[in-house]
């Protein structure tokens, strides 16, 4: 009995050997994006791109058309309350950055799927929702922090932080043993660091992503991805249960540095929920 338990153990941990040697070779046989959003994410990386000319590439993927508009129309991007049902000015209100988010948000619900029937179907719905509750709260938070230029990338790094995971869930029919939880909870940061360098995104991004586990890291200076990550996880973790009891009592205050760099303490954090969290459910269905 004791063999055919720890067989399992040991095929995981030999898989996840092999896997760093290639990632640190970055010799990996990583998925890319389906091709109409990787065309799409082309373009939005010419600096020459104009308004007009991106509202017309969008347009080859509906889903992508209806998420920009729910997301211009979401209360956190359209204080105003006017209704915007034209794509060409969704397009201009809300900029590149945001689109680009947008484009990846569904170009990874594509990457990584699973039969609606599979048993792990509901476990992928739960990583995919705390992404959306994840981004919705770093675009919130950065916003109103010392760094807002950041909010577009920090809701991008709310999106893709758990691709890791995605990856991991897509391979369990193959390699069984990634249904430990610890073990998923370990690499799942460095798989997704990989997949974030291989599509291309930016080191600061790949970085919060591959160190989001250092909860306790400290440092000198002003608001980080990193810092922003961490302390939106937290809050999309307690999202349907926020109380008083919950946000002073449960949140690891002293070896989070993260909510202190952001300025939360146990007296402000409630009112600070409270003040966002209409934006932030309008956002999560925006991006849902």
């Amino acid at each position: 009995m004791q063999t055919d338990a720890i067989a399992p153990q040991n095929a995981a941990l030999d898989f996840f050997n092999d896997f760093a040697q290639q990632l640190r070779k970055r010799d990996i046989d990583l998925p890319p994006f389906p091709d109409v959003y990787t065309k799409i994410l082309s373009a939005l990386n010419d600096p020459g791109l104009s308004m007009d000319h991106l509202a017309r590439i969008v347009t080859a993927a509906p889903d992508l058309c209806v998420r920009i508009l729910l997301m211009t129309n979401s209360a956190l991007m359209n204080r105003a309350g006017v209704e915007i049902t034209d794509i060409n000015v969704a397009v201009t209100r809300l900029g590149v950055s945001a689109i680009r988010n947008a484009t990846v948000s569904i170009a990874s619900k594509e990457l990584f799927d699973i039969p609606k029937h599979s048993p792990l179907r509901k476990k992928l719905d739960t990583l995919r929702s705390m992404s959306v509750r994840t981004a919705a709260y770093a675009y919130s938070l950065t916003a109103q922090s010392d760094q807002p230029a950041l909010r577009d990338d920090a809701m991008l790094t709310g999106l893709l932080h758990n691709v890791g995971s995605f990856y991991i869930l897509t391979k369990i029919d193959e390699f069984p043993e990634f249904a430990n939880e610890e073990l998923c909870h370990a690499w799942m940061p460095g798989i997704g660091c990989a997949l974030i360098e291989n599509w291309g995104f930016s080191e600061e991004i790949s970085k919060a992503v591959d160190k989001q586990n250092n909860v306790d890291e400290q440092h000198l200076g002003p608001t980080s991805l990193l810092d922003i990550l961490i302390v939106s996880k937290l809050l999309a973790e307690v999202h349907s249960s926020i109380d008083v009891d919950v946000l002073k009592d449960e949140l690891p205050w002293e070896n989070t540095p993260a909510l202190g760099k952001l300025g939360f303490n146990a007296e402000n954090i409630t009112q600070t929920i409270e003040e966002i969290s209409d934006e932030v459910e309008s956002f999560i269905s925006a991006l849902s």
